[in-house]
């Protein structure tokens, strides 16, 4: 799978929607500044390049889950405010370095800022 093969707009409103939904129903006020945490999977039936992908997402300032079990990775950035645009823009950026080394997003998520 590639970066032209992937939904971009369907994954960037769904980002939207969510941020909607925790600032609505959680009460997460919007600029908050929070540590976002990114989950990726391997793609089934590519090559997934675990190593290639964590060394790309620390030349990006990623701070990379070293204690990820099997393939999965996870990583962290942050402090950004919470904002459907600061979060997309994290989510694009790792989405795409994710494509191309066999992987794909499984979700983000934060703790609650206080």
């Amino acid at each position: 799978m590639d970066e032209a093969d992937w939904n971009f707009t369907e994954q960037q409103a769904e980002t939207v929607w969510t941020c909607e939904q925790l600032r609505d129903k959680q009460n997460i006020k919007p600029h908050s500044e929070i540590m976002l945490d990114l989950f990726f999977l391997p793609i089934e039936g590519e090559d997934a390049r675990k190593e290639a992908f964590e060394k790309a997402l620390g030349a990006f300032g990623y701070d990379v889950d070293v204690e990820s079990e099997g393939d999965t990775v996870a990583c962290v950035i942050g402090p950004i405010p919470f904002t459907p645009q600061d979060i997309w823009l994290h989510e694009e950026r790792t989405t795409k370095m994710a494509l191309a080394r066999g992987y794909k997003p499984d979700g983000w998520g934060f703790a609650e800022p206080e």
